[in-house]
């Protein structure tokens, strides 16, 4: 069976205690009764008995919080919003079979196979290899993130829509945009292209694909126009960095004028904020923010 990757901060699982004989520990309590009782009477027996018996279930209360504990900060789950994208990641892809976004230590971006999946179902695949695993790091004040491998070097997309993973810092070729779409994210490069994933037939699967020979493999590029299914990805991050929602008293989550134009990254009129404050109602925040953004570009680029 393949373990699960561990990732530093992770909390360390408890260790089982070994069980002893029931039969042995009646014995004992009765011992130590008759012994209580033979000194000090029965009324001291009982006290003992019961003092006994409220601490031993206080260690296994305890015990039980902390298991819940583990279990709720243990897994990967699904990246729903765009503050749900951080800490390590994986990009899954529909292929068949699935797969998803990884790389080499030479920096060569390629589609892993995943293994620890349930099926074909997206929704339950975890990294089995430390290759498949990115590092979100966030461009402060933007939508906008950088992407960093095991080895230490960013995800970037040139112009011809090549994927690599070889620098070390961030550039514009190594910042991206998540879309949220309605089965999952569209993956946006500087250039206003989507990550995209196009299956072939081949002879011969290719090194590190995992496909086998005359299987499937999936090409990945950095050069669609729009999403469809071939651009969309299912994001998945720890369960301990998913973002909680709290409300208070029933009030309607609201966002600010300043939340909005960070989220931006520029100065917004009032007709900019109503609308982008109608598509969050209606869960379509980021298509507007996108549309905002085409319209006026901040960061010019030599192409």
């Amino acid at each position: 069976m393949v373990k699960p990757l561990q990732f530093k901060g992770d909390k360390k699982p408890l260790k089982k205690r070994k069980r002893t004989d029931p039969d042995e520990d009646t014995a004992a309590t009765s011992s130590i009764s008759a012994s209580t009782v033979e000194k000090f009477g029965s009324s001291a027996s009982a006290a003992g008995s019961s003092t006994a018996l409220a601490t031993t279930n206080e260690k296994e209360k305890k015990v039980k919080v902390v298991n819940e504990d583990l279990d709720a900060d243990d897994g990967w789950v699904n990246s729903d919003i765009l503050d749900d994208i951080k800490g390590p990641v994986i990009f899954a892809f529909a292929s068949t079979p699935p797969t998803c976004l990884a790389c080499d230590a030479t920096g060569k971006v390629f589609a892993s196979l995943l293994r620890d999946i349930d099926g074909e179902d997206l929704s339950t695949a975890e990294p089995h290899d430390i290759r498949q695993v990115w590092t979100v790091t966030r461009i402060p004040t933007s939508t906008r993130f950088a992407f960093k491998g095991h080895h230490g070097k960013y995800l970037a997309c040139d112009k011809f829509g090549i994927l690599s993973a070889t620098k070390d810092a961030i550039s514009p070729e190594e910042e991206f945009t998540p879309v949220k779409t309605e089965t999952g994210w569209g993956v946006q490069t500087c250039r206003d292209k989507f990550l995209r994933g196009e299956e072939k037939n081949v002879s011969s699967g290719g090194k590190g694909s995992g496909a086998p020979t005359g299987g499937v493999i999936v090409e990945i590029r950095g050069d669609a126009e729009t999403i469809g299914f071939a651009e969309t990805w299912v994001v998945r991050g720890q369960r301990r960095f998913k973002t909680k929602v709290k409300k208070e008293g029933g009030k309607e989550d609201r966002i600010s004028r300043k939340d909005l134009e960070q989220l931006a990254g520029q100065h917004l009129d009032d007709d900019q904020v109503k609308s982008l404050k109608k598509a969050r109602r209606e869960g379509n925040l980021q298509s507007a923010l996108l549309d905002i953004r085409q319209k006026k570009k901040r960061d010019k680029f030599a192409w």
